[in-house]
């Protein structure tokens, strides 16, 4: 494409600064993998396969528009409407909403990574895997999931792979250096999904009220949509509690650090929440709230999403009631040695390749390549 047509639709959004790093990446290599990240929040699920691909010795560089990150290597800065014009043979990208015409043309491999353990036809809108080639999936529920979406479009040119998640990684990379507090009280990690219906909207105030009031440290951590598109109830809620010495906001954007001092978790659909019980071992209490749901067809597809049936699994589900929630964080205490070895077996089916995603995705990229050489 000419040098004029990439300047105008670069200075259309974000301006001659991306306009540059592009026509530079345009006069230079063709690469084996880019790895590319929407926004920031994305960047995190691509990194552990990003390091282990370049030291793999594969020619990779990262994309997205004004990326912060300490990797060594290549960085494009782009936006995510001009990744058609990226110069690589692979694309992999955690960013969903991504249409057709933003992946790269040369790209013979377009890869998604799931941004959450969650099914990928439920809470995700309809159509949203429908650009890529293959899916890099967290466990053999998404592979069930994009077997029977594929059925269902009578697609042959998808393939489901089995590869794992890279969120243990990154979160082990930034653990903070203090463990779980010996204060005595038991600390519960908050972490409301981002939609219609969520923790927050349902009992969010009254719920932490009474959780401190039984004696609970509480975090709060809520989706980060939360922060990034605003939410008005979360702002009052914040300034009722923000100083009390019992109460902790975790921007879910920028830190990660209750997962790992929690002793348990209340959730209603979040990913996180399977998240937390994986990593730590530790059950969730889920609140029965309204499903996040984004595919209103997501039952043509005909398997059962993994936030619904793994609930009474890896924790309990109660009513959206302050006593039954009270009462459903004593039972998990009481029970506290039994959920281990539950969650684990759990997390066998569900997140493939525990701790390993960053090799077990180079590896798969590299046998990908190689093939189509």
């Amino acid at each position: 494409m000419a040098i004029g047509k990439l300047l105008r639709y670069a200075l259309g959004g974000q301006g001659l600064r991306q306009a540059v790093a592009l026509i530079r990446h345009r006069l230079g290599r063709t690469y084996d993998v880019v790895f590319a990240a929407g926004s920031q929040v994305d960047l995190q699920w691509v990194i552990p396969a990003y390091a282990a691909a370049r030291a793999r010795g594969l020619a990779c560089a990262l994309a997205g528009p004004d990326l912060v990150t300490s990797q060594a290597g290549e960085y494009i800065n782009v936006p995510a409407r001009l990744f058609r014009f990226l110069r690589t043979r692979a694309i992999v990208t955690a960013t969903s909403g991504l249409k057709a015409e933003h992946m790269p043309r040369q790209a013979t491999h377009r890869i998604a990574i799931p941004h959450s353990l969650v099914s990928l036809h439920m809470v995700y809108p309809a159509g949203t895997f429908d650009p890529y080639t293959d899916i890099f999936c967290c466990g053999t529920h998404h592979v069930a999931e994009v077997e029977a979406m594929n059925q269902l479009a009578g697609r042959r040119d998808r393939r489901p792979i089995l590869i794992g998640y890279g969120k243990a990684e990154r979160l082990l990379e930034t653990r903070p250096g203090h463990g779980v507090s010996n204060d005595g009280r038991k600390h519960v990690l908050i972490g409301p999904s981002w939609g219609k219906g969520n923790i927050i909207e349902t009992m969010g105030e009254p719920l932490i009220a009474r959780l401190i009031a039984e004696g609970y440290r509480v975090t709060l951590r809520p989706h980060p949509s939360f922060f990034i598109a605003g939410d008005a109830l979360l702002a009052p809620l914040v300034e009722r509690w923000q100083g009390h010495e019992a109460f902790t906001l975790e921007n879910s954007v920028e830190e990660s650090r209750a997962i790992w001092t929690a002793d348990m978790m209340i959730a209603d659909y979040s990913g996180f929440a399977m998240e937390f019980a994986f990593i730590r071992e530790r059950p969730v209490l889920y609140i029965d709230v309204a499903s996040k749901v984004l595919n209103p067809d997501w039952k043509a597809v005909g398997t059962v999403p993994i936030e619904l049936a793994i609930r009474d699994r890896i924790g309990i589900v109660v009513g959206a009631q302050i006593d039954l929630v009270i009462d459903g964080l004593r039972n998990l205490s009481q029970r506290d040695t039994e959920w281990p070895g539950r969650i684990r077996d759990e997390r066998e089916a569900a997140w493939a390749n525990f701790g390993h995603f960053g090799d077990t995705c180079a590896a798969e990229l590299s046998r990908m390549l190689a093939k189509s050489a």
